[in-house]
């Protein structure tokens, strides 16, 4: 768990404070009309009344609380590491909660075949290696579940650092040393995964797509897998 925290810091430019702030201010863009309204058409169908929900790396809980309000017959569980997200959790209705635990290897108790929809958004990029929480994810959903997966996803240097410093700093050679290397160091980060291998990833682990599509001129992905039925029986 040490590790994973240290590793998410570093990730966080060491400052998690800020990381914090940015998380709330742009949660609303995140889950926009255009996101409720493949919510509603792609992942809410399978959701019944007591199924469980879950979100994987939930921050301070925004998501956790938006689902836990709209179903308030399901029980809702966040997954989170960072000291700096846990110590300012929103406040969550009574079928909600978030648990500490490290998604490089996550060891949370939840029952097999019990969770109907899981969400990870923005996280799969900080994980050392995401298999362990696939897999993790492919045993907690029933048969029929779906895990919907939002990241960034792996982009041309020229495209990266033009988005980041859209006023041509590099070429007018305003940025310092210590500002380049947290830029090159967050490439690397944020282009660890084309979306083929977030997919292969996925299937590999026994899920089905469902769907997929690019995000923010193709920089992010939204893939949308299922844990198959097999033979009408737990899979």
């Amino acid at each position: 768990m040490q590790q994973t925290q240290q590793q998410i810091l570093r990730h966080h430019g060491g400052d998690g404070e800020n990381a914090r702030q940015m998380i709330s201010q742009t949660y609303a863009e995140r889950h926009d009309e255009s996101f409720w309204q493949f919510w509603m058409q792609s992942v809410q169908p399978v959701i019944q009344a007591g199924d469980g929900l879950m979100d994987l790396g939930a921050g301070t809980g925004l998501f956790v609380q938006d689902l836990a309000q709209r179903y308030p017959e399901s029980n809702v569980i966040g997954i989170e590491a960072a000291p700096y997200m846990l110590e300012a959790l929103v406040d969550l209705p009574s079928n909600a909660r978030i648990e500490l635990d490290d998604l490089n290897e996550p060891g949370l108790v939840v029952a097999d075949n019990s969770v109907a929809v899981i969400m990870t958004n923005l996280v799969v990029h900080e994980v050392i290696q995401p298999v362990l929480m696939f897999q993790a994810a492919y045993r907690w959903l029933k048969p029929g579940g779906r895990f919907c997966v939002i990241d960034l996803v792996r982009q041309p240097l020229e495209d990266y650092l033009t988005q980041r410093y859209p006023q041509a700093e590099i070429s007018q050679g305003k940025l310092k040393r210590e500002e380049l290397e947290n830029a090159f160091e967050h490439f690397l980060e944020h282009n660890r995964y084309h979306a083929a291998d977030l997919l292969y990833m996925l299937t590999a682990c026994g899920f089905k797509l469902l769907e997929q599509a690019p995000l923010k001129n193709g920089r992010m992905v939204r893939l949308l897998v299922e844990k198959p039925i097999k033979n009408g029986s737990l899979a």
